[in-house]
């Protein structure tokens, strides 16, 4: 799965769209996917794509 600023790059984060509509529900099956995710494919996942500058801390915080 793409991560959030990849799939909806109109939403930025702490945007309302990310609390409510198809931003919430992507929001949501992104963090359960992920924390699915071995550390191992974690770790590759967050190199494959690394947080931009106004996401900062994403992955810290992504954890269910």
């Amino acid at each position: 799965m793409p991560p959030p600023w990849l799939k909806y790059p109109q939403i930025p984060l702490g945007s309302i769209g990310w609390r409510m509509g198809f931003g919430e529900d992507y929001w949501f099956e992104w963090r359960n996917w992920y924390a699915t995710l071995t550390p191992k494919a974690q770790s590759q996942y967050r190199a494959n794509h690394p947080e931009p500058h106004e996401w900062t801390g994403f992955y810290s915080r992504a954890a269910p």
